[in-house]
């Protein structure tokens, strides 16, 4: 029986894996497009203008206060147990929540889309830039009200992969409808509307999916919001990566010495760099709710190998991809804004300092993942208000000395931060005296992955035509691969064993 139960918890591990990743591609290669055609079309003003938009959703998102996570962890059990009676307290428990976060988000995020249209510094009209931000609230207040109920149900049953399916054919669809709409001179805000009218399908097709596959859903069981624990603890962490994430855009977006234009180079910096993170979330993300279940069923201490083989793969993953975007992003950059003269947008410092970053940052994801699984959300919440400290005062102080590096500066102090505080905790605390472990599985990836991003950056600088672009990164993909072989055989032969045999036993399937 346990077998069976590792195999499916593996399967659906693979599926989330393929299919988020599969989204990645699909949106992060054709907003690539439409980011290229914007900037073409209407310039880099609108461009900073919809980045921000993103961004501001994204900060507004931070209202959902954690409740999502906090939901999963209270359905683990129930969900795997079939108590559909528990079950069915938890989300209508959920579904009330959720209706009221709805409401207010749509009530704040008309109050913001207002505030922004005064304050942007941009040559837009303020009418056009508040109906960009307001096409950018409506369907995520949809979705709060209607439909995260649905996704809760998904996750706990680990079917990640249906919400990344549908996710992916909408987000393609409305790219390419938005592909032909600027391609013939289409209006600003048809873009916009393009968007929002295919989020909001996307709503749709997951409310009507989930109910239609799951029978046991009963909205007239008592509600049991006391099943779910944590949600206050959980709140912080959204601030913070809200704050991260999404403030460099919306500071450089308002502020007199930058404006919307400087706001767009960061923005085309950081979709290569959203589109990378989102492939390697693609694999890291997957297991997650695999460990959830799997702590409601086992001791920690059999926890153990298959975390480190998840943080193993983790590393491995974020080696290719960050030494292969080293000596990738700057070509592509110069290459994608040719032709382009509003902004510069070629700078070395900000490909090297995003890259430093995001290193850091997907390295730390597996032990914060397995915090929030096991419940420890008091312990993150301590972690999360230093980081936040830590974060808002070096963004002040450094984005107003420094600009966009002196905010880039501050992204990549917190990474560390944020990075040391919560692998410590899961390697000396939830495992005992594990440090040592993690230190010399990662150690070799990061001495070589500093040396091969160096070199390989410094040789892509000549790159300038797309065929020995792509030719480059191809070669160097190869490379960075074999290489990452080469370290885990000379290393970890015996870790790089039991993840094939782990491959092998769901390949067999």
């Amino acid at each position: 029986m346990m077998k069976v139960e590792q195999i499916n918890k593996t399967k659906s591990t693979f599926l989330n894996a393929i299919f988020s990743i599969l989204l990645t591609l699909i949106n992060g290669l054709l907003s690539i497009v439409v980011t290229r055609l914007i900037i073409q079309q209407y310039g880099s003003d609108f461009n900073g203008i919809n980045s921000t938009a993103n961004q501001i959703i994204n900060v507004l998102l931070v209202l959902e206060g954690g409740f999502t996570l906090a939901s999963n962890v209270a359905l683990f059990e129930s969900i795997g147990t079939g108590d559909y009676k528990n079950a069915n307290g938890i989300l209508n428990a959920t579904r009330t929540k959720f209706k009221k976060i709805g409401l207010f988000f749509l009530i704040i995020g008309i109050l913001v889309a207002i505030i922004y249209s005064v304050f942007a510094k941009t040559d837009l009209s303020s009418t056009l830039v508040f109906s960009i931000v307001l096409m950018a609230v409506i369907p995520q207040a949809i979705n709060l009200f209607a439909v995260t109920v649905y996704r809760v149900v998904l996750q706990a049953q680990q079917r990640e992969y249906v919400v990344s399916g549908f996710s992916a054919l909408t987000i393609g669809l409305g790219h390419i409808v938005n592909i032909i709409v600027i391609s013939h001179g289409g209006k600003m805000w048809v873009v916009r509307f393009v968007t929002m009218s295919f989020a909001i399908l996307n709503c749709f097709l997951i409310s009507e999916f989930t109910r239609k596959k799951n029978k046991f859903l009963n909205s007239k069981e008592a509600s049991r919001p006391d099943l779910i624990t944590g949600t206050s603890d959980v709140m912080i962490q959204k601030v913070t990566g809200v704050i991260y994430s999404s403030w460099p855009i919306i500071f450089l977006s308002i502020s007199a010495n930058a404006g919307t234009t400087l706001a767009s180079v960061y923005a085309v910096y950081n979709s290569v760099m959203i589109m990378i993170k989102a492939l390697l979330h693609g694999v890291i993300d997957a297991p997650r709710l695999g460990f959830g279940q799997m702590l409601t069923e086992r001791d920690k201490k059999e926890v153990w190998e298959p975390f480190k083989q998840y943080e193993y793969i983790s590393i491995v993953f974020t080696f290719i991809s960050m030494t292969t975007t080293s000596g990738a992003i700057m070509p592509f950059i110069r290459m994608y804004t040719k032709g382009v003269n509003d902004v510069n947008y070629f700078d070395v410092n900000i490909a090297v300092l995003m890259i430093l970053a995001g290193s850091i940052e997907m390295i730390h994801i597996p032990s914060g993942h397995l915090m929030n699984m096991a419940g420890h959300f008091k312990q993150s919440k301590k972690f999360q208000i230093i980081s936040c400290i830590v974060l808002i005062i070096s963004m002040a102080v450094l984005g107003n000395w420094n600009g966009i590096y002196g905010m880039l500066w501050s992204l990549l102090i917190v990474s560390i931060l944020l990075a040391l505080l919560e692998i410590r905790y899961i390697h000396t605390i939830f495992f005992n005296e594990k440090c040592v472990e993690f230190i010399l599985m990662g150690a070799p990836y990061a001495i070589f992955g500093i040396l091969l991003s160096a070199f390989e950056l410094k040789y892509s600088l000549r790159i300038t035509e797309v065929s020995r672009f792509m030719i480059f990164t191809l070669i160097m993909m190869l490379i960075n691969s074999c290489f990452t072989l080469f370290v885990s055989f000379l290393f970890h032969r015996k870790l790089i064993i039991s993840v094939i045999r782990r491959v092998r036993g769901f390949l067999k399937m």
